[in-house]
């Protein structure tokens, strides 16, 4: 008896499994990428300590003598202050550690050694990208920790509000890093002009100190401070108090910030 002769594929199923394969194949380079890029980044214990531990210090000398004071609106202090330390975790690795990290690369060209490798540039990106945001998860989840277990968390801290806030928070400054990173200047410069840009917006966000005795023109020219604008948000979602609808429509600034910055970022990637 002789053996049945094979089906042949349809165009449609052939095509659907090339699509397969494909898929499977980009799978499988970024795994290899993403697990070569994050060796990479830990290979530097000293930075990724100081990254790391940059926020407990601010929570040592800021939180710890003012944990339980109360704020207007039976607020304690710690509450207020939560939101903020998590976005100065996100702020201080995206602005400063991803910049000087792709400059890096660029000053030694590991950039175009890459290019002669079947490996699309943007695969690379976002290689580099999630291996960064694996360190300011593991940062958060220092933070959450320590907080949660000398001062307790409020239940709105898993609320999807937040954790939108917290995800959008981490997108637009993965953008504006990675714009900073790829700029055509040299890694010296970057080191310098992510410092600037980190601090200022830290600093000018209230996070660190109040800002109620500043001068008034100061004040509202702070009030651009996007950083500023999301940890408001993120602070009065966190404790449960108003936010208002101007505060909430000011975070739309965010979505033309990340487009462009990901559109020049891409640009001079390529030429990188």
């Amino acid at each position: 008896m002789s053996a049945a002769a094979p089906t042949p594929l349809t165009p449609d199923c052939a095509t659907e499994r090339s699509a397969r394969q494909a898929a499977g194949n980009l799978a499988k380079m970024y795994v290899t990428w993403f697990r070569q890029e994050f060796v990479l980044l830990i290979r530097e214990p000293v930075a990724v300590f100081f990254s790391l531990a940059f926020p407990l210090v601010i929570y040592v000398f800021i939180g710890i003598p003012y944990a339980n004071e109360e704020l207007p609106g039976g607020i304690r202090f710690i509450d207020a202050m939560f939101p903020t330390l998590i976005g100065t975790v996100a702020a201080n690795l995206l602005l400063m550690g991803l910049p000087i990290y792709l400059a890096e690369l660029r000053t030694r060209a590991v950039i175009r050694r890459y290019r002669v490798l079947p490996l699309p540039g943007w695969m690379f990106a976002i290689a580099c990208l999630s291996s960064m945001l694996v360190l300011v998860l593991a940062a958060c989840a220092i933070i959450v920790t320590v907080v949660g277990a000398q001062h307790g968390l409020r239940p709105e801290m898993l609320s999807p509000a937040f954790l939108a806030l917290c995800a959008g928070l981490l997108v637009w400054l993965s953008a504006l890093g990675f714009l900073m990173g790829t700029l055509p200047v040299g890694s010296r410069t970057t080191q310098a002009l992510s410092a600037v840009v980190f601090f200022v917006m830290f600093f000018g966000s209230g996070a660190a100190a109040p800002l109620d005795g500043l001068p008034e023109f100061l004040q509202r020219i702070l009030d651009g401070n996007p950083l500023k604008q999301w940890f408001d948000v993120m602070v009065g979602v966190y404790v449960g108090s108003e936010v208002t609808t101007p505060q909430w429509l000011s975070l739309l600034i965010a979505v033309p910030l990340t487009i462009v910055c990901t559109w020049i970022g891409l640009r001079f990637w390529k030429r990188a």
